[in-house]
């Protein structure tokens, strides 16, 4: 399985990539990655869950001064 990146977000010189691993249609991951190490994981019940997992993630590092950066 090969994730797929969603969003990266940058500041200063530090970077958080958020992937989603696609198990099946109900198991799902979110990944999250700080300088490529991986940070946190979710799995969740389908892609609209984990899509939104993501979201939330990044509307709250936005808020705390993080950029998308692609």
């Amino acid at each position: 399985m090969v994730p797929q990146r969603i969003w990266r977000l940058k500041k200063l010189h530090q970077a958080v990539d958020a992937e989603l691993l696609v198990f099946n249609e109900s198991q799902i991951d979110v990944r999250f990655l700080f300088n490529g190490a991986l940070s946190y994981v979710r799995s969740c019940g389908s892609r609209q869950e984990a899509l939104a997992e993501a979201a939330a993630k990044r509307a709250e590092m936005e808020r705390e001064g993080w950029a998308f950066h692609w």
